[in-house]
């Protein structure tokens, strides 16, 4: 009986263990982005001004995939670079996507992108975009900036040393 008991303690261990290990692999797979730029500030022996990821996307859904993307790298750069400013400047047709009337079409990537914010990122959009679609500041939700031109905000933090990073939609 007691050799029972043991065997069985030990199935139960190596299962723990096993589960474990999933859980551990499925979460690095989900939160290891790959961007040659976030590596390449990785790399650096000390940190830059601060880091600028632009981002213009087409993609109805571009919160979905672009919010965990810009959580994974946040997490890495203030994990070696406590501290560092990172900002987000979105300028294209997914700027429309972060309007208060839109806010339920993607509300866990809006809920993410909205904790970012409250952690000390900066979401800037374009005001000359919105203005082409008679997009009234007011419209957007509450943590974003409505900056003059998202170009010419880019410029701003790169001539003040931050480094650019763009955003591309990773490969399913």
């Amino acid at each position: 009986m007691h050799c029972t008991f043991a065997r069985l303690n030990a199935i139960q261990a190596s299962l723990a263990l096993v589960f474990a290990l999933m859980i551990i692999t499925d979460v690095q797979a989900k939160s290891s982005f790959k961007n040659a730029q976030v590596d390449a500030v990785l790399a650096k022996d000390e940190a830059p001004q601060g880091v600028v990821f632009e981002l213009i996307s087409g993609d109805p859904k571009t919160w979905v995939w672009a919010s965990p993307m810009l959580a994974d790298f946040h997490e890495r750069l203030r994990a070696k670079f406590a501290g560092l400013d990172i900002v987000v400047v979105s300028h294209g047709a997914e700027q429309f996507q972060l309007m208060t009337s839109r806010k339920q079409e993607q509300p866990a990537a809006i809920a993410q992108l909205a904790d970012l914010a409250r952690e000390g990122v900066d979401v800037h959009v374009c005001g000359v975009h919105s203005s082409w679609r008679d997009v009234p500041q007011s419209a957007y939700l509450n943590f974003i900036d409505v900056t003059a031109s998202g170009p010419a905000q880019i410029n701003d933090y790169v001539a003040l040393g931050y480094e650019l990073i763009i955003l591309d939609r990773p490969d399913d």
